[in-house]
């Protein structure tokens, strides 16, 4: 009589360890995320990175010389996404990396890590984290700047939250 809440307990032990070890071998797990961004694989950190004690996250566009055209573009819809930011817009700053001229956002050296053209989202300690790349079209662009936006408001809701 004495052996069964023994066995009940170890039962009850290891019944977690194996449906959690049937998971992994069955790739059970759900492979989409809810950030429209790509996420970064690698680490990628700012050097000498400086944000406002109030910044949460920055909106980082990747503009090096050769830049051109593409980087008006995404400039100019950077401006929209930071605009429809409304309250929010104190918690957020732009940043841009590259010799693009632009009085009204912290400027960084290019890095070589980052795509010409591309928006990045830059946490407060200088490490980026999602990537969103450059769309010619305006009807994807557009897609792509909501992702962005909807990224950026979780993010947001989360820090305050926490």
């Amino acid at each position: 009589m004495k052996l069964k809440p023994i066995w009940m307990f170890i039962i009850c032990c290891i019944t977690p360890f194996i449906l959690a070890y049937a998971a992994i071998q069955t790739n059970w797990l759900p492979d989409n995320t809810t950030n429209k961004g790509r996420l970064l694989s690698n680490d990628i950190q700012v050097p000498n990175w400086q944000v406002n004690d109030n910044t949460l996250w920055s909106i980082a566009l990747s503009a090096p010389v050769d830049c051109g055209l593409v980087c008006i573009q995404q400039n100019q819809r950077l401006q929209n996404v930071y605009q429809a930011l409304g309250k929010k817009q104190d918690k957020v700053s732009l940043v841009i990396f590259g010799e693009a001229k632009n009085n009204d956002m912290t400027q960084y050296p290019a890095l070589p890590e980052l795509q010409a053209g591309w928006l990045y989202l830059v946490d407060h300690h200088g490490l980026v984290v999602l990537a969103y790349p450059y769309e010619e079209s305006e009807q994807k662009s557009r897609v792509l700047h909501k992702g962005l936006l909807s990224d950026l408001k979780k993010l947001l809701n989360y820090a305050r939250s926490s």
